[in-house]
């Protein structure tokens, strides 16, 4: 597992950069739970970010597999 695919993909980077956006809307805020449930939705996205990339490789063999099966199905219906 390279961290260079998580380094380099714009779902993270943008949801990473989000971290800006969130520190300067909690400023602003009381210091209460509020707060805490705003850096949580940002982890959240963060977080959903970094599995999508774990998961592109498993999705892209999911896609082979469907995809050289559908083949074998095509040359098995020629076949008859």
């Amino acid at each position: 597992m390279s961290i260079g695919k998580y380094l380099t993909n714009l779902g993270v980077i943008g949801a990473a950069l989000g971290a800006l956006g969130t520190a300067r809307q909690t400023q602003a805020m009381p210091r209460d739970w509020r707060r805490f449930i705003v850096w949580g939705v940002w982890a959240a996205g963060l977080l959903l970010a970094i599995v999508g990339v774990a998961k592109q490789i498993e999705d892209e063999q999911f896609e082979a597999a469907q995809e050289q099966e559908a083949r074998a199905e095509r040359s098995a219906r020629k076949r008859r």
